[in-house]
């Protein structure tokens, strides 16, 4: 008879214990990178990218960490979930940043989902890394946002080359292009051959996003 009241004690005495455990081992996130798409070429090991990136922002390891997530992937049959995943991220604004290839960066770019560059990084920033911009034509969003309003249901914009701001009606920087010595790059493979990186609008460390944009600039 008493044996029931021995089990389920030991069971709470297991369920609070776990969750004591959880709780003085959670991690606060000090900067979070969705690497859309992206592999680390030293598989199952971790790369050293996030804890560098962590010491570059001087994060304190012990109470916070990079998170560079690699968990969600494109092109496999699975596009549907993988958005979904995407926008519920977004949505919880757990994304400061996200890299992967601009042709999927761009969807997002055109749903207003991306910092414009102008608003975010300084002068000396825009200057150094202009020649490295991908752009969004603000005209074509207008376009979007009008055929919502209309219910144009066979509206289907027509994006102009992310590389030739000088082709658009109002070019908006959206987003980096990497260099192929990034230090990135030599960790993660990604999708396509025009890596890029831009910043969620509503990220949580928006502060810390032009950091991350120099740390892999450098």
């Amino acid at each position: 008879y008493y044996k029931w009241y021995v089990v389920f004690g030991i069971i709470a005495v297991i369920c609070v214990t776990t969750l004591i455990s959880q709780i003085a081992s959670h991690k606060d996130t000090a900067f979070y990178a969705m690497m859309l798409g992206a592999a680390p070429y030293s598989y199952p090991e971790e790369p050293e990218s996030p804890h560098n990136f962590a010491a570059y922002i001087g994060a304190d390891t012990a109470k916070s960490e990079v998170i560079y997530d690699t968990s969600i992937q494109m092109g496999t049959g699975t596009d549907y979930y993988a958005a979904q995943q995407i926008m519920v991220h977004i949505t919880a604004a757990e994304v400061d940043v996200m890299v992967s290839d601009i042709s999927l960066l761009l969807q997002y770019a055109y749903l207003g989902d991306f910092h414009d560059l102008r608003d975010l990084l300084s002068k000396e920033q825009l200057e150094k890394y202009q020649d490295s911009f991908y752009y969004i034509d603000g005209a074509v969003i207008v376009e979007i946002e009008a055929a919502r309003k209309d219910y144009t249901h066979d509206y289907t914009p027509v994006y102009k080359d992310p590389l030739h701001p000088e082709d658009m009606k109002d070019p908006i920087p959206a987003g980096i292009l990497l260099k192929e010595d990034c230090s990135l790059l030599q960790d993660y493979s990604f999708p396509g051959d025009l890596p890029a990186v831009s910043v969620l609008i509503n990220a949580p460390h928006v502060d810390i996003a032009p950091v991350f944009m120099d740390f892999l600039m450098q």
